[in-house]
């Protein structure tokens, strides 16, 4: 993969907006503040609709388990997918994640080229108050390069899909190519190398972070933390998919942080079915073992 095609003054350019937006923090100095206060906490937003309580639809539910974690996570993440109107969703989650002073990441995926990929960006980052957003990185460095330049310009964050916590993430992202490493390796140095000099000058860490499944092997993970040593990592995989906690201490960096641990249907929808009519109370116990498991 070429790496995106950023002159060398708009990348000196970028490393400045980056570590100066506004006056205000940096992207990952806000998030690693929020980790290190409240735990490395995520709380997916995927509203599955035979489970949501009666009366509440999407959005409405969305706000609701936003009000109840927003002062006790570091961030969360509505999948974009289950809403039908996935912009509105966002206008309306933000504020009730904010509230609570927690990070909004829109689990949306993209992955474009060109004038897509740009007309992508300014929707997500620059037309919605999103903080972060999740990015399908498959079509090169260059489908990165609007992304990297809209976030750094507006002080935002971005997550790159390099190693997917589902079982099929295997059929392609370990493959192995000339010389031995996997794809998701080669991904992990792109990463790297696009956004190292893209460094907060609190946290030394990257707005441009990368998701990694916390099912992958911990080893393997280790050899990801190596290549991508400034990333923040966005770790789904926890609860409902089985994920190791082995894994979770292989994908902290030196400091031991940049770690965002992302839980959906354990966290947010923790029953079967019908939602009970205690379900605020069950989110409750669902966010405290959560809390207990990642101190363990």
């Amino acid at each position: 993969m070429r790496a995106a095609s950023i002159t060398a003054a708009s990348r000196a350019r970028l490393i400045t907006w980056a570590r100066t937006w506004g006056g205000a923090l940096h992207f990952a100095d806000r998030l690693s503040r929020l980790c290190s206060e409240r735990g490395p906490l995520c709380a997916g937003i995927d509203p599955r609709p035979e489970r949501l309580p009666p009366g509440l639809d999407a959005v409405a539910w969305g706000e609701e388990a936003c009000r109840l974690l927003s002062a006790r996570v570091a961030a969360i993440k509505p999948q974009l997918a289950f809403f039908d109107d996935a912009w509105e969703a966002v206008e309306r989650l933000a504020p009730a994640a904010r509230a609570g002073g927690a990070l909004l990441v829109a689990d949306a995926k993209r992955g474009d080229i060109g004038s897509t990929a740009e007309a992508y960006a300014q929707r997500i980052l620059e037309r919605s108050p999103a903080d972060a957003v999740t990015l399908n990185p498959y079509l090169g460095g260059d489908s990165l390069a609007p992304w990297i330049d809209a976030a750094a310009r507006l002080g935002k964050g971005l997550f790159v899909l390099v190693k997917t916590s589902n079982p099929g993430s295997a059929d392609l992202q370990d493959l192995r190519l000339e010389g031995g490493e996997t794809v998701c390796e080669r991904v992990a140095r792109l990463v790297h190398r696009l956004g190292e000099d893209l460094r907060g000058p609190e946290s030394g860490r990257s707005l441009l972070g990368a998701v990694v499944g916390l099912t992958a092997p911990p080893e393997f993970v280790a050899r990801l933390r190596a290549l991508m040593p400034y990333a923040f990592f966005l770790l789904p995989g926890y609860g409902a998919q089985g994920g190791d906690p082995r894994t979770l201490e292989a994908a902290r960096d030196e400091r031991g942080g940049g770690v965002l641990v992302s839980a959906s249907r354990s966290l947010t929808l923790p029953w079967q079915g019908a939602a009970p009519t205690d379900w605020p109370d069950r989110i409750e116990r669902a966010l405290l073992a959560m809390r207990n498991d990642l101190r363990a």
